[in-house]
């Protein structure tokens, strides 16, 4: 299910996205660090938050939807150990 929101906090690097989960829909932070730490980089010509987080939009929602059932209340902040 895609996301419905996808907004850069500048600058300190900080993407918030929400994330449906069930009939709710989770916001979340990932920082630039975070994907880069498990994911490396993406292509120059995409190299932002929104494209790394594209290209891993499944894997992303689904880690939100780990620490969401783990008890994490919202806003759910990501770390590199959580995707």
């Amino acid at each position: 299910m895609p996301t419905h929101l996808i907004q850069q906090h500048e600058p300190n690097g900080v993407l918030r996205f929400n994330t449906p989960i069930g009939s709710d829909q989770v916001t979340a932070f990932v920082s630039e660090s975070s994907l880069r730490a498990r994911y490396g980089g993406v292509p120059a010509a995409a190299d932002d938050l929104q494209s790394m987080y594209s290209l891993h939009q499944l894997e992303i929602n689904a880690a939100v939807a780990r620490r969401i059932r783990a008890g994490a209340r919202q806003p759910v902040v990501l770390r590199a150990s959580d995707l």
